[in-house]
């Protein structure tokens, strides 16, 4: 089979494989598309000196079941699925707790031990593959790890009817949350971010205030839109080496909720003035986990089946696998493309948008 190989960096090989076999727990899928997350993207920004051991990254996947393992009993053949990339050891107080996103040995799919979805057929524990209803298109389906973030992300930091939210990022998981916040009930949301294109896409799409941090002052333009007050929830979705905890307090409302979900790469300073006079609370989000005993991969997943979540317009790229190249320099090109989230579609030669 054909399989993308990481060595590091923007070292990206299209190279032959022996198609997988799964072990007897375990599905193998035939992949139909898979997204190119913003973690993906700090590694391709990541020149190593040397080249690293190679994996098979992607972790946004959907496909169809071509075999099974002995004991699987969940899944037949043919089976439509979308895979949660999260695998826990299942057998440790987080994982009891239903809390496996934090457990101390996770691993995930697209990783050094199970490899991802920029490959046109992978193998992953049956516990990790949940159906994909009909209605949901596998494009659509790819988005499903994106929404689970934010449906984490609410679940941590609830949103109110009535609030007025603010989003820091405008990447795709900016995006979901802001699409989720409107969902909750919120008053109004705003989106700060850059470059325009993204920007506009969540004006269409749920009426956000697009706030461009580059050419706005962001504080500024969040306190005219409250009339002064600041924003009841802020969610932080870019992560990196952007201060935005910073940013957070500042447009924060009294007793205001911030959520950091995004995954910084080095410390992030932060003057406490506005967290203590204003007696903020500061949550951190990571992955998703359970919900009042339901997973929250499979919330996501209901929410795009009833209609309630539109992931569409958020795809704004696809490519075949062997333009991979071509598509990871595009989806870390959002100034010069305009892309939001690109889709790699490793059985369909002719796709590239």
């Amino acid at each position: 089979m054909n399989a993308a190989r990481f060595y590091g960096g923007k070292d990206i090989r299209l190279e032959t494989l022996p198609q997988p076999t799964p072990e007897a727990d375990q599905v193998l899928v035939q992949v139909k598309a898979t997204g190119i997350c913003g973690s993906d993207l700090h590694g391709f920004h990541f020149q190593p000196k040397q080249p690293l051991p190679p994996r098979t990254s992607g972790h946004e996947l959907t496909g169809q079941i071509i075999s099974i393992g002995q004991q699987v009993t969940k899944h037949r053949i043919g089976d439509r699925v979308v895979v949660e990339p999260t695998v826990p050891c299942n057998n440790c107080p987080e994982c009891f707790n239903g809390n496996y996103n934090i457990c101390s040995k996770l691993v995930h799919i697209g990783g050094s031990v199970f490899s991802g979805g920029f490959a046109e057929f992978m193998v992953a524990p049956e516990d990790n593959v949940y159906t994909l209803p009909d209605n949901v298109s596998f494009e659509a389906g790819a988005l499903t790890e994106v929404y689970a973030v934010a449906v984490h992300a609410l679940s941590m930091v609830p949103v109110q009817p009535g609030d007025q939210v603010a989003v820091i990022g405008s990447g795709p998981v900016g995006l979901t949350i802001a699409q989720m916040a409107q969902l909750a009930g919120a008053k109004s949301v705003a989106v700060l971010g850059k470059p325009d294109a993204p920007l506009h896409l969540a004006e269409n799409m749920i009426g956000a205030i697009p706030i461009n941090v580059d050419t706005t002052d962001g504080v500024d333009a969040v306190k005219k839109w409250t009339d002064g007050r600041g924003a009841n929830v802020v969610f932080e979705a870019v992560g990196g080496l952007a201060p935005t905890l910073q940013q957070a307090t500042e447009i924060a409302a009294k007793r205001g909720r911030i959520c950091m979900v995004g995954g910084h790469s080095a410390p992030i300073s932060l003057d406490t003035r506005y967290a203590r006079s204003r007696e903020l609370s500061v949550t951190w989000s990571f992955c998703y986990g359970r919900r009042d005993g339901r997973k929250e991969f499979q919330i996501a997943i209901d929410l795009l089946a009833a209609g309630k979540l539109d992931p569409v317009p958020l795809i704004t790229h696809r490519f075949p696998l062997a333009k991979i190249r071509q598509a990871f320099a595009v989806a870390a090109g959002r100034e010069k493309y305009g892309s939001v989230k690109v889709l790699v579609l490793p059985d369909d030669s002719s796709a590239e948008s």
